[in-house]
């Protein structure tokens, strides 16, 4: 596979390239997800329940082995509950917007018109349509398979940090007195370099998973493969490509992207919503359309680089599958 920055480089020129008014259908098809998400992620009426929930978490993790001082357990507690009901909260629009817009960003955006066709002539409407038509099933069973995917790649990484905590504690490497806090400075520091290796641990965990489940989510959207195959067939390819890392790097840029809206979001709308005293002013109402329009951009050039990533991985397999094959011709010559 190539380096991140090529693939990154190689997914805007698509993007800007092939920008045309049936690919612009696409942002305009994501961004009631996109507001849905930036709504989900920080309005107060989401935010009690995900503190209500963060604290039975954190009970749960204290009783299962997590030493009490450990700033990775508020993290993961905290960064856990604020998630999974923002994604709760969010889940009929990704489930239906954002993978109809996914559909139309792949199919309008990052596949090429043929080489006879010239470079203004576009597939109608009603083919484009029909593209659509056709991905939305293996991709809406590929987003119902990647949710689970997600969920056990966290339960794995709980196992794994659950394991390495409590194989520490029964070591005495944590040396936890009375009341679960640390006997000495020592400990603590102990306690604080396992949690930093659990965050970076989490963190590249989940990094990898999500790279999957977005290179699924192409696959179903070319193949027409959903479910488990297009999955099975994600990881495969970035075994087989023997570059994962360019994957999840190629990603890095969107997700920065992302996180910046979502933070736009919050500083532009949310702030002087709670300043005001929860009343929306047209100014505010703007900003907000403005900002979810940007991240429902984001998520279409995420989409592209996750096509990129695709087709570089598919060519790689395939120069891969030659190699052996002409191996294979050389040895029988012998």
């Amino acid at each position: 596979m190539g380096s991140a920055g090529k693939v990154v480089r190689t997914a805007l020129h698509a993007f800007f390239r092939h920008y045309h008014p049936w690919s612009s259908a696409a942002s305009l098809l994501a961004l009631p997800f996109s507001a849905a998400a930036l709504l989900s992620r920080s309005h107060p009426a989401l935010l009690a329940p995900s503190s209500s929930l963060s604290r039975r978490l954190r009970r749960a993790l204290v009783a299962a082995g997590f030493p009490p001082a450990s700033q990775l357990l508020f993290l993961l507690s905290h960064r856990l509950s604020h998630r999974a009901c923002a994604f709760l909260a969010a889940l009929p629009f990704s489930l239906s917007f954002l993978l109809l817009a996914k559909a139309c960003a792949f199919h309008h955006c990052c596949s090429p018109p043929p080489q006879r066709r010239r470079r203004r002539e576009y597939p109608p409407l009603a083919a484009a349509a029909e593209l659509v038509r056709a991905s939305y099933p293996a991709m809406a069973r590929t987003q119902v398979v990647n949710c689970l995917a997600l969920l056990l790649a966290n339960a794995a990484v709980f196992a794994a940090l659950l394991a390495a905590f409590n194989a520490a504690e029964a070591l005495n490497l944590l040396g936890s007195g009375g009341g679960g806090a640390p006997s000495s400075s020592g400990d603590g520091r102990a306690v604080l370099a396992l949690s930093a290796a659990g965050v970076i641990v989490y963190s590249v965990a989940m990094a990898n998973a999500s790279a999957v489940c977005n290179l699924a989510t192409v696959i179903a959207a070319a193949e027409g493969r959903g479910g488990a195959d297009a999955l099975l067939k994600a990881v495969l390819m970035l075994l087989r490509a023997g570059d994962a890392a360019t994957a999840v790097a190629a990603s890095l840029p969107a997700s920065l992207a992302a996180a910046a809206a979502e933070a736009l979001f919050q500083l532009r709308v949310m702030r002087p919503y709670a300043l005001s005293g929860g009343r929306v002013t047209p100014g505010m109402l703007c900003e907000g359309i403005l900002v979810a329009y940007i991240h429902a951009m984001i998520c279409v050039l995420d989409t592209v680089v996750t096509a990129m990533v695709y087709q570089t991985c598919k060519a790689s397999h395939s120069c891969h599958l030659l190699e052996l094959e002409l191996d294979g011709k050389e040895d029988l010559r012998v």
